[in-house]
């Protein structure tokens, strides 16, 4: 009391010396009180023709932000930019020389405020609530590392809410570095890690080893913070780049990537595939090793193995080994035929293709690959049933274990079978290995060298990558969280899980009061749903939360309903990194491989959060313009 007594009287009244510096303060900030405004006032028509002039950049900037266009054009004079509008030509014109506002830097500060005001916008929706970071990174076109940062969160209408928020470019790619960067980010815009409820990581580049130290830098300072695999990111990609850990299978990916760029890169040699190919299907059935019918034996092309989720190697793959003859007579022909420049080439292309190491890391990818493409495929369905797929992931280890220790015999049968249809020489298997053409493994033979070197080792990779990617706690987490599935009027609801989620994995947001009110609201909760005809239909949990919001069962199940929140929270379900550098491919191209990074990274949030752009009003960037440094006009 004392205190605020205290307080009370050092503001005094009115009159009062800390009222008045509170005035001067204000007056200080407010621009249009400014001595100097008050003695030079400016008539209405001037102030008015000075704000026209920023307006026309801010309007320029934010379409060419927002439509991923180039600022800078071989024509940067003044009559380029005066073809906007004749009223704008009029007023440039009457302009003092250097308050045209149509240079560089008055550009990038325009797009700095514009974005700075987006990023606040996004922060506003975040408000309290609980959110996840997705984190992934990218080469530019520069060769910069790049570091995107998106927000998910849950909205008050009940909405999963996905925004780009930021792109860094990092340096030093070490899982503390990275780590204070996107701590520092979160500061700068208060967003308090011990709300952090998820993470996401891509784990198919090339820093994925410095993800899984991040993830568990941010595990240390918010337990709370999941990080489960997102489902619709191809797995595939992820147990590839662990695969390449063996370096005969980073080998062998790059050569298989040369053979597609290298017979695919013009269409004389795509002809001359496919006629090899029919000339290879005729043979084959004339020699009646193959079934003729309708649909059958259709020429097909060598497929890229992509490098985003939508690609697949596994197809790639499958081609080579369809395609293998045709594609072997093609680069023999070019060899040949071919002229100078391309006969070097192939002669490079047809030896590496011929190698035994090639030959058997393909039909050894092409086995593990084909068990692990089942759970691939039902990771990326849009309705996939966590429950089912969980199990498809139990029996994809069990079977790649079952390879591990019984697949040996049957690979290396099929191996030479492939071998003796093609004209490879196969090693002697009891033969010492031989690294190069003379050095001898000591004690090492080559069924040892190409059983426990690459194939166990390829499968162990595999399966610690699933291991670390479905981790016994982020499968328990999306096994309780299944319970609220809607389908099949909420056929797999239980109580008792709903209650173990939240008791066991977000303590820190269920008091042991909000236990009983859960376990009270449970009880009510799916008869409550099962018989309302609103619910009816109800697919995904995530409209199951926005029906919650809309029919006003949020205030009668509170606790319920922050324990979706939470579930929808972790991002199982996202692809925004993967367009966020799609973004960043448009807007910094070869031809604009110069912008520095800030200047990305506010074009960035432009380009891709382009509706909250819409709604910044003109007089806002002005008066931020006008606070930022000196000015030589005036505008209000």
């Amino acid at each position: 009391m004392s205190k605020q007594s205290g307080i009370i009287r050092h503001i005094g009244d009115i009159t009062s010396i800390h009222n008045a510096s509170m005035r001067k303060w204000e007056n200080l900030r407010n621009p249009s009180k400014h001595i100097e405004r008050v003695v030079n006032r400016l008539s209405e028509q001037e102030l008015a023709n000075n704000r026209l002039r920023l307006v026309a950049t801010i309007e320029v900037v934010r379409l060419l932000a927002q439509q991923g266009c180039s600022f800078r054009d071989h024509d940067e004079s003044l009559n380029s930019f005066k073809r906007i509008n004749d009223e704008i030509n009029k007023v440039v014109d009457s302009a003092p020389g250097n308050t045209k506002y149509t240079c560089s830097t008055i550009q990038k500060q325009v797009a700095n405020i514009l974005a700075n005001k987006v990023r606040a916008m996004i922060r506003d929706e975040v408000g309290n609530s609980k959110f996840a970071i997705l984190v992934d990174e990218a080469l530019d076109v520069s060769n910069k590392e790049q570091m995107a940062i998106i927000l998910r969160f849950v909205y008050r209408e009940g909405l999963i809410r996905e925004h780009f928020f930021k792109v860094l470019s990092v340096e030093d790619t070490c899982s503390q570095t990275l780590k204070d960067e996107i701590s520092k980010v979160l500061r700068q815009y208060d967003l308090h890690v011990e709300n952090m409820r998820g993470q996401g990581y891509d784990g198919a580049n090339n820093v994925r080893g410095q993800f899984n130290g991040l993830q568990a830098l941010f595990l240390r300072e918010c337990p709370y913070a999941y990080n489960v695999h997102c489902f619709p990111h191809r797995l595939q990609l992820c147990l590839n780049a662990a695969a390449k850990g063996v370096h005969d299978l980073w080998q062998f990916f790059s050569t298989l990537t040369m053979i597609v760029n290298f017979v695919d890169s013009s269409a004389k040699r795509y002809s001359m595939l496919r006629a090899c190919g029919e000339e290879e299907i005729e043979d084959l059935v004339a020699a009646g090793t193959l079934e003729t019918g309708l649909g059958k034996n259709q020429i097909s092309s060598l497929q890229r193995a992509g490098a985003t989720r939508w690609g697949s190697h596994f197809c790639s793959i499958s081609s080579l080994i369809k395609l293998f003859g045709a594609t072997q007579t093609t680069i023999d022909d070019l060899y040949v035929n071919g002229v100078d420049k391309v006969q070097g080439e192939a002669k490079a292309i047809g030896k590496a293709m011929k190698k035994f190491d090639f030959v058997y890391c393909l039909n050894m990818m092409h086995d593990i690959m084909k068990t692990t493409d089942f759970l691939c495929q039902a990771l990326q369905k849009n309705d996939h049933d966590i429950l089912n797929t969980l199990h498809f992931l139990s029996i994809t280890k069990e079977k790649l274990q079952d390879m591990r220790e019984n697949g040996w015999n049957d690979l290396i049968m099929k191996v030479g079978a492939f071998c003796c249809r093609h004209d490879i020489s196969m090693p002697d298997m009891s033969a010492p290995y031989k690294k190069g053409s003379r050095n001898c493994e000591k004690n090492i033979t080559n069924e040892h060298y190409y059983q426990f070197n690459i194939l166990y080792m390829v499968i162990d990779f595999q399966l610690t990558e699933l291991e670390t990617r479905f981790t016994d706690s982020s499968v328990e987490i999306l096994l309780l969280s299944a319970s609220f599935d809607p389908r099949h009027s909420f056929r797999a609801f239980k109580g008792e899980d709903a209650c173990k989620l939240a008791l066991k994995y977000y303590t820190l947001d269920f008091s042991s009061h909000d236990e009983s009110a859960l376990e009270l609201e449970c009880e009510f909760f799916v008869q409550d749903v099962q018989k309302d005809p609103r619910f009816a239909n109800t697919s995904s949990i995530s409209e199951l939360c926005r029906r919650m919001v809309d029919f006003g069962k949020t205030t009668l199940y509170p606790m319920i309903y922050r324990l979706i929140c939470l579930i929808l929270t972790l991002p199982f379900s996202t692809a925004t990194t993967e367009r966020a550098f799609s973004s960043m491919k448009i807007i910094k191209s070869r031809l604009r491989n110069k912008m520095n990074d800030e200047f990305l990274d506010d074009l960035m949030v432009l380009y891709i959060e382009r509706k909250y752009a819409d709604n910044i009003e003109n007089d806002e960037v002005i008066a931020e313009f006008e606070l930022r440094g000196s000015r030589r006009v005036k505008f209000s």
